[in-house]
């Protein structure tokens, strides 16, 4: 975990302990457009890969204090890193954080380093990609018949809207950019459902093998089908988790029949049009 040695001032929280990087959101600022700011601010360096991990209220000495937590891979060797604020920077292993830590940071890093969000940041992948299911009224989920192209993964099987991450940009952030770029339109909820690795089927004329880490979030279908625009692949149509076509990529077909049984389906589909 890396970790800023904080000035030695009797004017800012918890002086000369060691704590995360990291400040206050500014006016009109996104929480993440915040985080890579601070990290360019305070490290000359913002992560490729980062997520929300969780939000908690912190009571200081005379204010509350709303802190959002992010996780990210760092994909660069410490030295490169130029330190902008703060007397200090190291990396420290979970069993051995210095004694000067900032308050609760013990049991924050200890919860955290069980998590999945931890696995993911911890490894580097190829590709990182979001995977959208898109549920109607009556439960039945929204698929993309791919093109027929043999240099792309899975060429002409049916499957999800999706795509891959720009970098410095959020799961959450991409999968809304590719729904509205092919689909033409952002589902007014949404929410993440599960992460995991992929190795993709790709056509005769390809040879690519990457390690990829795919983010999985769930929206209801709250417009007209007539309204949606197919911007990219051959076709679309709604299935029945019983009716997917045969030649739908077989761990998508897995993931809807199991989506399927959860009460989060259930929810989705009430708040479907």
């Amino acid at each position: 975990m890396l970790l800023q040695h904080r000035d030695d001032k009797p004017s800012i929280h918890e002086p000369g302990r060691w704590g995360l990087f990291g400040g206050h959101v500014d006016a009109g600022e996104s929480t993440a457009n915040a985080f890579l700011r601070e990290m360019q601010e305070e490290l000359g360096w913002r992560p490729k890969h980062f997520e929300h991990y969780r939000s908690v209220e912190l009571q200081l000495p005379k204010t509350k204090l709303l802190s959002h937590i992010f996780a990210a891979h760092l994909d660069v060797p410490v030295e490169d890193l130029v330190l902008g604020e703060g007397q200090g920077l190291a990396l420290f292993a979970i069993d051995a954080l210095p004694a000067l830590l900032v308050a609760d940071l013990h049991q924050t890093f200890s919860e955290f380093a069980g998590t999945e969000a931890c696995r993911r940041v911890r490894k580097t992948w190829d590709v990182i990609s979001t995977t959208a299911i898109l549920v109607d009224s009556r439960g039945r989920f929204l698929l993309q018949h791919r093109d027929d192209k043999p240099e792309i993964i899975n060429p002409g099987l049916w499957a999800s809207f999706g795509g891959m991450l720009e970098p410095y940009e959020t799961p959450e952030a991409g999968f809304l950019r590719e729904v509205q770029e092919e689909l033409g339109w952002q589902p007014a909820t949404h929410t993440f459902y599960a992460a995991a690795p992929y190795t993709p089927q790709t056509g005769p004329g390809s040879d690519r093998r990457n390690s990829q880490l795919i983010y999985v979030y769930a929206a209801p279908v709250d417009v007209p089908f007539t309204s949606l625009v197919l911007n990219e692949g051959q076709g679309m149509a709604f299935f029945p988790p019983e009716a997917l076509p045969q030649n739908t990529v077989s761990a998508y077909a897995d993931l809807l029949r199991q989506f399927a049984t959860t009460d989060l389906c259930a929810d989705l589909r009430k708040a479907a049009r």
